[in-house]
């Protein structure tokens, strides 16, 4: 009995695998990078009767073909890392178009099952599918499954674990491509059979050099006697002239899933418009689509932020209580001064000052992990194709920015589902203009100090306003000058609405929450005791004499362009370490920790057009410190990471002194 058991996850888009990954792991997830690679990794754990199962969420892909990143570590993590049983995610609704990957499986290992996903979908679409001729035609296990229903997991989990150990024997079907093809098979066959393929399977890999597979030639060349092999299988090809083999082999297995599939699915009733096409003519419409999407997205903020207040006034109120009741504590204790504040004013605070926006972030991600659940986020995809395609981008894009709403984080990390490198790196470089979680929070804050009723409202809209069109302009800037190339083909499926789970919702929602809360825990709290101890040394100092004050003054003439002392650059130098930290190290410079002490202190120092300036200079400039870091993981590039640095800094200047300089000319 094997105690622990590697399994490898595939599938399509859109078939639900997320779902079943979801379903099986639970909240035992670990998210990270493919070794040497920008595409997310996700394993985690599954316990069935004893043993333990590893799964691994390969990426989504269409086929086994050396096209994208995506589908090179699908195969070679089954060639190489030889799991012990492959899971195939199979739309049970879209046999046809699922049954490609599922063949080209099968050609790589025998350890496979079928996980007949999305079952309901296909009998409420009155399609019957005969599951054990499906099973005895491909030769290895199916099983119906309802992922989000958590349906069908015990025999599914029975299944892998039966073929892992094998005690489920598999044979899988051998396709056959027709004379011609299947001859020179045989006679590559001939020339390979006495090579080492490094454990590339034999009939696999000569598939594959029919079909001109550009990654199994670079690994025939390095083979012994690689390019004689090479030139004499180029020979065989040759003898065959008026046959393009990769399009005559991709169309036999066409034809043999044809033919599976007229074999094992029956159609109980003609099929009916669907509820999601319904839905479709109206979300996707050209006209309508747009303001529904502008209105759906408005209430996603609207709600966000007035569900999230309330909270956020408790952690805030539950931190001040915190940071007296730990101060009171370490003073009754005769703990030395500056270790008292170090832990209140610090680590307390600091930490605080932060967390109290995570109800924010979680709400949003909330409601972002329904829709897309739901199945509306392709959608919007789809209707912002038109003018993502202003700046060279497509509709995915869109979500990518969105997404960086509630954090540039998961923005910049959900670039991966872009196929093409140029296209990835140009949505990593605008991501950290769309305004965060946290930035959103200052804004709303500041706003609220300084202008009143429907001002405030205008004066939010055009910061978002402001936001958006500097996407634009950078995204056709660097489309033109900095990253030239054609516009990608916007191909994207639509999948099938579904109703969003509970377990669903709450795992998606962590998994993104999660990167703020871990970064609370640990980038801020080592930036806060930073900042502390720069705000409190040299030790008796004035505030005005301390180190961060040293750091303000020497960037304050620069900050005189647009109107700031070296108060406001300060809270700008240490909100590089986290936008959150602004208001808090404001409230520090201006003697106020309390948000209702510090409002009218800013009333006092400040005018409208500073308070208006600071907001376009606080949207715009560098991303947090965080943020950085995973651009740079993200680009694997210090080039482009220092650029996206400067340019938005650069960016930000410009804009501080235009705003303010026309301001004061027009009156303000």
């Amino acid at each position: 009995m094997k105690m622990e058991i590697t399994v490898a996850l595939e599938g399509n888009p859109n078939v639900g695998k997320s779902t079943l990954f979801n379903a099986l792991t639970g909240m035992r997830q670990h998210v990270g990078n493919w070794p040497g690679k920008t595409v997310e990794k996700k394993e985690g754990i599954c316990k069935f009767k004893g043993r333990t199962l590893k799964i691994v969420d390969l990426p989504g892909t269409y086929s086994l073909t050396a096209y994208s990143i995506a589908e090179m570590i699908a195969r070679d993590f089954v060639i190489h890392e030889r799991p012990d049983v492959v899971v195939d995610s199979v739309d049970a609704s879209n046999l046809e178009r699922n049954l490609y990957l599922t063949l080209q499986t099968l050609e790589l290992t025998d350890k496979v099952v079928i996980a007949l996903n999305m079952a309901d979908v296909a009998e409420a679409r009155g399609l019957e599918i005969d599951v054990e001729k499906l099973s005895e035609v491909l030769g290895v296990p199916v099983v119906p499954t309802v992922a989000d229903k958590r349906r069908g997991m015990d025999d599914l989990l029975s299944a892998m674990v039966g073929v892992a150990e094998g005690k489920i024997k598999t044979k899988p079907c051998k396709l056959d491509f027709g004379r011609h093809i299947e001859g020179q098979i045989k006679k590559i066959e001939e020339v390979l059979k006495d090579v080492d393929l490094g454990g590339h399977p034999l009939r696999w890999f000569v598939i594959k050099l029919l079909e001109n597979d550009s990654e199994v030639i670079q690994i025939t060349k390095s083979l012994k006697d690689g390019q004689r092999i090479l030139e004499r299988v180029n020979a065989i090809r040759k003898s065959e002239i008026h046959h393009e083999m990769e399009v005559e082999i991709a169309d036999k297995r066409y034809e043999i899933i044809d033919k599976i599939v007229k074999d094992v699915l029956r159609k109980e009733r003609p099929p009916a418009e669907e509820i999601s096409d319904k839905i479709d003519r109206v979300v996707t419409h050209k006209v309508f689509g747009l303001p529904i999407l502008l209105g759906i997205f408005a209430s996603i903020f609207w709600v966000t932020f007035n569900v999230s207040a309330p909270l956020m006034d408790a952690f805030d109120g539950f931190f001040g209580w915190l940071g007296e009741l730990t101060g009171a504590s370490m003073t009754s204790l005769n703990a030395p001064r500056w270790f008292t504040s170090l832990i209140v004013d610090g680590v307390i605070a600091g930490v605080g000052g932060v967390m109290v926006f995570l109800p924010l972030i979680a709400i949003f991600f909330l409601i972002f992990a329904f829709l897309e659940d739901w199945g509306y986020m392709a959608r919007a995809a789809f209707v912002m194709d038109r003018i993502m395609h202003a700046i060279g981008l497509h509709g995915k894009t869109f979500l990518c920015l969105l997404m960086g709403y509630g954090c540039n984080i998961p923005g910049i990390m959900a670039t991966r589902t872009l196929e093409h490198r140029k296209d990835r790196l140009i949505a990593i470089l605008i991501s950290p203009l769309i305004p965060c979680g946290a930035r959103l929070g200052v804004m709303t804050f500041l706003v609220a100090i300084f202008f009143r009723g429907n001002t405030a409202t205008l004066v939010m809209l055009s910061l978002i306003v402001l936001s958006l069109a500097l996407v634009v302009l950078m995204g056709i800037l660097l489309r033109k000058f900095v990253l030239p190339g054609e516009h990608p083909a916007f191909i994207m499926e639509l999948p099938p609405y579904h109703k969003p789970t509970i377990r669903s919702l709450i795992i998606h929602t962590w998994e993104r929450a999660g990167v703020f809360v871990k970064r609370a825990g640990t980038i801020i709290l080592l930036v806060s005791i930073g900042i502390w101890a720069l705000s409190s040394f040299p030790s008796g100092a004035e505030f005005g004499s301390t180190y961060a004050a040293q750091l303000g003054k020497l960037f304050e003439p620069l900050g005189r362009l647009m109107g700031f002392d070296w108060r406001i650059m300060v809270a700008l130098i240490f909100g590089f370490a986290a936008k959150e930290l602004t208001v808090a190290t404001l409230g520090i410079l201006y003697g106020f920790e309390e948000e209702a002490a510090l409002a009218p202190a800013l009333a006092t120092a400040w005018t409208p057009l500073i308070a208006y300036t600071f907001l376009v200079v606080q949207l715009i400039y560098v991303p947090c410190l965080a943020s950085v870091a995973v651009l740079k993981r993200e680009t694997n590039s210090w080039k482009w990471t220092m650029f996206g640095v400067a340019y938005t800094l650069i960016l930000a200047l410009i804009a501080g002194v235009i705003v303010y300089n026309v301001g004061l000319l027009m009156g303000y």
